[in-house]
């Protein structure tokens, strides 16, 4: 793409964003309700980011690149309202920089956040200095050269920083983008966007049962529900592309970054073990990299329409369970949604989280609760770390070694830590909440 191609589809994705910014919120609701972001949980952003050793708060940077109407920064700043943390918000649109600013308004934060009117490609320029933790979600892929916006990032973004992105799945979006070639084919280019967007709804509601979009409608919002700024960005965007998960791991590494996790919101769906039950094809996948595991299982599934995740310049930034000087941290997640209180209070020998994806893909995963779990799910305050625990399960389990109990309590961290359900940080970290 020539430079003036650049150019001009940048100015066409600012004029989508400051005629419907997106996505739709309204400030008022932020008296009513938290929305919480899943890339943006700082004790996620510390456990998969930073080994656990990251105190943010002092002294800990925040970019939000692309902040679009304010999901991503409303959810940092509330978190980092009583640190001395810094929240820079950068955006294209000046529509969704105000409606970004007036839900802070209501929550008293405004004013905790740096706000820049511009393109993220100019960060470099900026002099903002370099960044702990950068989030950048549903921008990327909108840009012309999606390589040059991440390594923009990537020279704002400190040495031992993280990034939490998020871009379009490939194969979930097949639909989608054969919609998208046929509004480019029969669209009027002088309509103006509010007339495109009636038209497209009105030809949508209209498509055959064979359409694949309309076979796989169900990955998406009803049209009947989703609203003008929905629309207009899923069918009648500028600039659009999607990525398989080879291509994910190429465009990391072309930024010199390393994709470190998945989201919890969508890593079940990555995992062989849970794709693949026949055990012959489940073995013969685990003996591939991981790439190649993870771009079987994205095959396999065929509904992802998005992956977040997240990056790092640094290998293998994950706190680990072999550390007994970490403490086992019950999520924002779970404290929404009381997943201890519920695991001490089951009183049947098995509990289970029970998950489905849009397009009807379906997964069980269960927890058995012996008495060593229940035991370890009582101690598991978010105060005690590893090494305190095993202590303290020891007396009550004497027939079972040290080395026994820490590898039962280590399963069942893992598969709570699945869903960053539990989450690890180190001793010397302060509680967040």
């Amino acid at each position: 793409m020539s430079v003036v191609d650049a150019v001009t589809t940048s100015a066409r994705v600012r004029q989508q964003y400051e005629f419907l910014p997106y996505p739709a919120r309204n400030a008022d609701d932020e008296r009513r309700r938290l929305l919480m972001t899943g890339l943006d949980d700082l004790s996620a952003i510390n456990h998969y980011c930073f080994r656990g050793q990251r105190n943010m708060h002092a002294g800990f940077r925040v970019l939000i690149a692309g902040g679009g109407t304010g999901d991503s920064v409303v959810f940092l700043a509330h978190q980092l309202r009583n640190t001395r943390a810094e929240i820079v918000y950068v955006d294209l649109s000046q529509a969704s920089m105000a409606i970004a600013q007036q839900r802070l308004k209501v929550r008293g934060l405004e004013s905790r956040v740096h706000w820049i009117h511009g393109s993220l490609l100019d960060l470099p320029q900026f002099g903002l200095g370099r960044f702990d933790y950068i989030n950048c979600s549903g921008v990327l892929h909108h840009l012309s050269e999606p390589e040059s916006g991440l390594k923009a990032l990537r020279q704002v973004l400190k040495d031992d920083g993280g990034m939490g992105i998020m871009v379009y799945g490939q194969y979930g979006r097949t639909g989608v983008y054969q919609m998208q070639e046929l509004f480019r084919r029969i669209g009027d280019p002088n309509q103006d966007m509010g007339a495109q967007v009636t038209e497209a709804r009105g030809l949508l509601s209209k498509l055959p049962p064979a359409n694949w979009y309309q076979r796989g409608a169900d990955l998406f919002a009803s049209i009947k529900t989703v609203n003008e700024s929905e629309l207009l960005d899923l069918f009648l965007h500028t600039q659009d592309r999607a990525y398989t998960v080879p291509q994910l791991y190429e465009f990391a590494g072309s930024a010199g970054l390393n994709l470190v996790e998945w989201s919890a919101e969508s890593r079940v769906w990555y995992q062989p073990t849970i794709a693949f039950q026949d055990e012959r094809i489940r073995e013969r996948v685990l003996r591939l990299p991981r790439p190649e595991q993870e771009a079987a299982c994205e095959l396999f599934w065929g509904t992802i329409i998005k992956h977040a995740f997240w990056l790092s310049p640094q290998p293998d930034t994950a706190a680990s369970w072999t550390d007994e000087g970490m403490t086992p941290t019950w999520s924002r997640l779970s404290e929404v949604f009381q997943i201890r209180q519920a695991l001490q209070k089951h009183t049947e020998a098995q509990w289970a989280i029970n998950l489905e994806k849009a397009g009807g893909a379906k997964v069980q995963v269960r927890l058995n609760l012996d008495a060593v779990t229940r035991a370890f799910v009582n101690l598991a305050d978010g105060f005690r770390p590893i090494d305190s625990i095993l202590n303290e399960l020891q007396p009550q389990f004497p027939e079972k070694s040290r080395a026994l109990l820490n590898a039962e309590c280590q399963e069942t961290f893992r598969l709570l830590n699945t869903h960053d359900l539990l989450l690890l940080r180190h001793r010397t970290i302060p509680f967040f909440n």
